[in-house]
């Protein structure tokens, strides 16, 4: 076994996850439990700052070097994301809207809120620049591939494609001071919102099956969730009453129509009106949306410091993550393709078991949940076991059920970060507050 192999998993058996038990609902502790005065016990304040190290030496001794030397272009500006990730080799130059966009993001935020190194302001500012070459003269989409330079290879892409730009541009207004680029950002969240409630709006939901039929102007979990953290982002930052309603809407969206009375879990589509489809999709539940969702719901909770909100959305979070555990193999599935039939895809994605980490690190952080702090190691535990692999340079991004193919062509820059520095900025806090529960909310 070789050392760095070692090392981790001593310290993560040292955690007490080789003996803690299924993620299985059990209700919340009290707010004054859980997490509280951990630090009357020195063996677990260590405990803690060692997983703090390795969340750091994750984020900074391997991903930032490794996307410096095989994806960062640093001729043109910009992430060339097709790389073996075991050899490093480039398997294409051809660009991504998607990937801009969630590069910008990651790299301004890293610089913001992680560590303000200008090397990383000088990324995002020239991935910025790249993307804006794009930039739509009207209210279409930007397009979804591009050339190494910045020339576009296809017509205009879906929505995500302009809400993730959104999003990089707003975190880069907030490093770079230039508030030009906030108001770019509102601009295309507000435009975007716009086209999605036209009735001839256009998006086919092809992550349930080949045969699946077109819903007309759907309303889709995937997209509320991504104009919900777009738009909360901008509000951590101050009042916006566009914004604000663009939030509202979110929320009244996700817990008063996706939401199944029956069965407690996110339907993926609805129709334009929000009735339920009276086909396939009326029984399809992209569980992988709806835990990623729900950690930003409880985000949202926390910053408007509402407790009843915090508390519905986190049991809405639990249902999630128990229903698509894998009690063979571990980790989580992504899609449950037929609520009724019990049938679900069942590959593994490295973004959903990292959503369910965000989530429960961030429940026993603000509440000292049981619940969460025993899926969190054990969830943990699983990713560091199948994901964390020696010989590779990034993390796979994907493979089968039990993780012994795994996709190996693409360094993975948004999802995969995005987990490192939102828990290690949680572990800072439970560190800094010595153990104790924050008092956020109440």
């Amino acid at each position: 076994m070789k050392r760095r192999q070692f090392m981790s998993n001593a310290m993560f058996a040292s955690l007490g996850i080789g003996s803690i038990a299924g993620c299985n609902v059990v209700k919340s502790g009290s707010v004054a439990s859980g997490l509280k005065d951990v630090f009357a016990d020195p063996d677990q304040a260590q405990l803690l700052e060692n997983l703090q190290t390795k969340y750091r030496s994750d984020l900074f001794e391997k991903f930032i070097p490794n996307m410096d030397k095989f994806v960062i272009d640093s001729q043109f500006g910009g992430f060339n994301c097709s790389v073996d990730i075991q050899s490093g080799e480039q398997l294409g130059t051809n660009k991504s809207a998607w990937f801009e966009g969630r590069g910008l993001w990651t790299y301004s935020f890293l610089y913001n809120n992680i560590e303000k190194n200008p090397k990383y302001l000088e990324i995002a500012r020239k991935s910025k620049d790249l993307i804006l070459k794009l930039r739509p003269a009207d209210d279409t989409f930007w397009p979804t591939s591009f050339t190494r330079e910045g020339k576009p290879l296809s017509g205009p892409g879906d929505i995500y494609t302009g809400l993730f730009i959104a999003e990089g541009l707003a975190e880069y207004a907030k490093a770079s001071g230039e508030s030009s680029y906030t108001e770019l950002a509102r601009k295309i969240v507000m435009n975007s919102m716009a086209r999605y409630d036209k009735p001839d709006y256009d998006y086919y939901v092809a992550y349930l099956n080949a045969e699946a039929p077109k819903i007309p102007a759907p309303r889709v979990v995937g997209h509320w969730m991504v104009f919900l953290r777009a738009a909360t982002q901008m509000l951590e930052n101050g009042p916006d009453p566009d914004m604000q309603n663009v939030a509202d809407r979110c929320l009244d969206a996700l817990l008063n129509y996706h939401l199944n009375p029956e069965y407690q879990l996110f339907n993926e589509v609805l129709n334009h009106d929000f009735s339920r489809p009276g086909n396939s999709f009326g029984d399809f539940a992209y569980t992988g949306h709806g835990i990623e969702t729900c950690w930003m719901l409880m985000f949202e909770a926390a910053r408007r410091k509402d407790r009843q909100l915090l508390d519905k959305t986190a049991r809405i979070f639990k249902r999630h993550v128990t229903a698509a555990k894998d009690d063979v193999y571990g980790g989580y599935f992504r899609s449950l393709d037929s609520v009724s039939n019990n049938i679900w895809k069942l590959d593994k994605v490295l973004w959903l078991q990292e959503e369910v980490l965000i989530g429960t690190l961030f429940l026993a952080e603000h509440t000292g949940d049981k619940w969460a702090r025993n899926c969190f190691r054990e969830t943990l535990a699983f990713v560091q076991k199948n994901f964390d692999r020696d010989g590779y340079l990034f993390w796979p991004a994907a493979g089968d059920r039990e993780l012994k193919v795994v996709q190996k062509n693409r360094a993975e820059h948004y999802h995969h970060p995005r987990h490192l520095m939102l828990n290690l900025l949680a572990l800072n806090r439970i560190i800094d507050r010595k153990g104790r529960v924050s008092g956020l909310l109440g």
